[in-house]
């Protein structure tokens, strides 16, 4: 009988447990002596109102509920833990609380949702620099050999496994984790520290330049303004968003719990953002080396068909608009004013207008202010043709 994603989980927090336990008991030791088991029952919300008579039974908890071990790790972060751990292991810690109630509270588990929980339990683990690391990692494998069984879950864990092997290449594992992270995760969680968007910032120029030279060398006979619809499409929003599902980020994002409720992890606009921060990081992890995130984006722009491209590049509105103004009125770009009209935070809604000078030639909404941009050039060319 096949065991399920929920009982892959269960083992790992097992495993997880039986790891951390003599972890904790050495490290409050060290802080509070024979009084540890006391200052711990303090930090466990779920067994704080037991009776007196029932404390002698506390250790035999704590080698028993790995939930009960995480929450002593928080509540005690300051006094005990910090001294040898860093915000990106106390966010693993506070990952995997939540992880342990869904897991209490539902019975299944997807794919990305089960190797998430075995690859962090496994980083905690070597950060912890303990001998159940290894034991972890040799779980982790195990459990990926029966996740890979099911031929339609196969390639979409091997695009995830490949990811995550890529990610072991990150130096500095912090810079990675900050260019997952959305601002509304953090906003929940102000530990955490800095969010990806100036990461984000920096990946749109790296893309923005390292497409239009792939571009230019791939189509020596072809023009600037050809060259320019190409290359916005093959860096556009959803195509991104592509690429970032492809390499595993989809199951990698943290995001707030509105977002989350939101299905921010399928949001195209959240999805290529964390792509671009992605390859920010990157060429920052390998010492700003352009060449380095050349190697890996370059395959990932050869693996979007030409007719695609093409078809894309075709109907951008944007440059079709701006290539009409050109034409028939002035060299000076078309001017978008956008401004956000409404919607939530993790949904807000734009709207754009765009002008040839001072005439208002189009409007249009979106989700984000790309969206509102390409929608007032659609309408721009729309009235066009009235």
């Amino acid at each position: 009988m096949a065991v399920s994603n929920h009982e892959q989980v269960g083992r790992s927090l097992t495993l997880l447990n039986q790891a951390l336990y003599p972890y904790i008991k050495r490290e409050m030791q060290k802080v509070y002596g024979e009084v540890w088991l006391t200052i711990a029952l303090s930090c466990m919300s779920c067994y704080s109102v037991l009776k007196d008579n029932l404390k002698d039974n506390l250790e035999d908890i704590l080698r028993d509920d790995v939930s009960a071990l995480l929450e002593v790790i928080v509540g005690q972060w300051d006094n005990v833990f910090s001294k040898k751990l860093g915000n990106t292991e106390r966010a693993f810690v506070s990952e995997l609380i939540e992880t342990t109630k869904t897991w209490k509270h539902q019975s299944r588990f997807s794919v990305d949702d089960t190797y998430r929980t075995l690859d962090t339990i496994t980083r905690l683990l070597k950060a912890i620099s303990i001998l159940e690391a290894n034991v972890a990692e040799q779980h982790k494998q195990k459990i990926l050999e029966k996740l890979l069984s099911p031929p339609g879950e196969k390639a979409a864990i091997t695009e995830t496994l490949a990811e995550i092997i890529k990610q072991q290449s990150f130096q500095n594992i912090s810079l990675l984790r900050r260019a997952l992270t959305h601002r509304s995760y953090v906003h929940e969680n102000p530990q955490e520290g800095e969010h990806n968007e100036r990461l984000e910032f920096l990946g749109d120029a790296l893309l923005t330049f390292l497409s239009g030279e792939y571009l230019y060398r791939r189509y020596p006979q072809k023009g600037e303004d050809e060259l320019t619809r190409r290359r916005s499409a093959l860096v556009d929003e959803k195509q991104l968003a592509k690429f970032a599902i492809e390499v595993g980020l989809n199951s990698r994002m943290l995001l707030g719990k509105g977002a989350t409720l939101e299905r921010g992890y399928q949001n195209p606009n959240l999805l290529s953002s964390a792509f671009e921060a992605v390859i920010a990081a990157y060429y920052i992890d390998n010492n700003y080396d352009i060449e380095a995130v050349r190697a890996v984006v370059e395959p990932l722009f050869d693996s979007v068909p030409e007719s695609i491209v093409e078809f894309r590049s075709n109907v951008d509105s944007k440059n079709r608009f701006q290539e009409w103004v050109q034409r028939n009125i002035t060299q000076i770009p078309p001017k978008y004013i956008t401004v956000q009209v409404g919607g939530s935070s993790h949904a807000p809604e734009f709207i754009a207008k765009v002008f040839v000078g001072d005439k208002e030639y189009g409007e249009g909404k979106g989700r984000n202010k790309k969206d509102a941009e390409k929608a007032a050039a659609e309408d721009a060319l729309a009235r066009l043709k009235q």
